[in-house]
């Protein structure tokens, strides 16, 4: 499973710095103004020097979800369990992990990644591509409210949510890929020679999970595929600082909204639709090119 995530996101990635590469052959193009030969840049001098600019950066994710209702239907079942608590689940940031997973090539895209592909379009305002792959795991053995019918047998009253009733979790990747236009402020935190900038973002993207779904209730084994499920919209901001001219550290926070009307549950066609809303915190650093 390890090799096709990644190699799923790999090809996700690889398809999106495509559309982007393609894009900068329409873009415009504009001169940035030079500094005197031996002045150090400043950091006005250094954000426009940076305009008309690509980027791209690579980091890590953790996220928290709202309670949300999840409906099931299919040729025997028609249900909704109400009030599901679900939760992310990053790989944990052992020292072992970081070596042997975070920075380990054929495993960098196991934990809750990120990566943007961003155009500078002015001194103070970027669009850019982003692939947030956060994951969401709906809890085990929590008792919720369920309606609806099973197998032509009305459903009613609470349900404590066994796997052997039902597992659901988005775990190889509740997929965002959006576009985001983002507004820079520079300040200087750190003197001249470190640029830093505030930034407030809004996107707009689709979610293609890799749902893993087994509904024991109704003797289905697991499925786990990518599919286009729904939509989602967010805004966020954050801290950027630069380092070694060209390359940058980020930290953002994002909330934003998912609806996700057509979860694949099964092979035989059956499915499940969800919304809620999602808190996202991420590092990340990157290179502008």
């Amino acid at each position: 499973m390890k090799t096709t995530l990644t190699l799923s996101l790999r090809a996700v990635a690889l398809c999106s710095a495509s559309l982007f590469l393609a894009s900068a052959s329409l873009a415009q193009t504009a001169s940035s103004p030079t500094p005197s030969a031996g002045a150090a840049l400043t950091a006005a001098e250094k954000d426009a020097s940076s305009a008309r600019k690509w980027s791209i950066y690579w980091g890590w994710n953790r996220s928290t979800y709202s309670n949300s209702d999840i409906h099931f239907s299919g040729a025997d079942h028609d249900f909704t369990i109400r009030d599901v608590a679900g939760a992310d689940m990053q790989t944990d940031a052992t020292w072992a992990n970081v070596f042997a997973i975070y920075l380990r090539p054929s495993e960098i895209t196991i934990p809750q990644t990120n990566m943007r592909l961003a155009y500078q379009y002015s001194k103070d305002i970027a669009v850019a591509l982003n692939l947030d792959h956060m994951k969401y795991v709906m809890g085990q053995n929590q008792s919720v409210p369920i309606s609806g019918q099973i197998k032509g047998v009305n459903q009613s009253g609470q349900q404590v949510l066994t796997e052997q009733f039902l597992t659901y979790e988005h775990t190889d990747g509740l997929n965002i890929i959006s576009i985001e236009l983002e507004k820079q402020y520079p300040v200087d935190l750190f003197g001249p020679k470190v640029p830093s900038r505030l930034f407030a973002l809004a996107g707009v993207g689709l979610v293609v999970p890799k749902s893993n779904v087994t509904m024991g209730v109704l003797g289905r084994t697991r499925n786990d595929e990518f599919h286009l499920a729904g939509y989602s919209a967010g805004v966020g901001g954050g801290l950027e600082v630069d380092f070694c001219k060209d390359f940058f550290f980020r930290t953002a926070y994002k909330a934003g909204y998912v609806n996700l009307p057509d979860v694949r549950t099964s092979s035989k066609d059956d499915k499940a639709s969800q919304s809620f809303t999602y808190n996202e915190w991420l590092i990340a650093a990157g290179w502008r090119f």
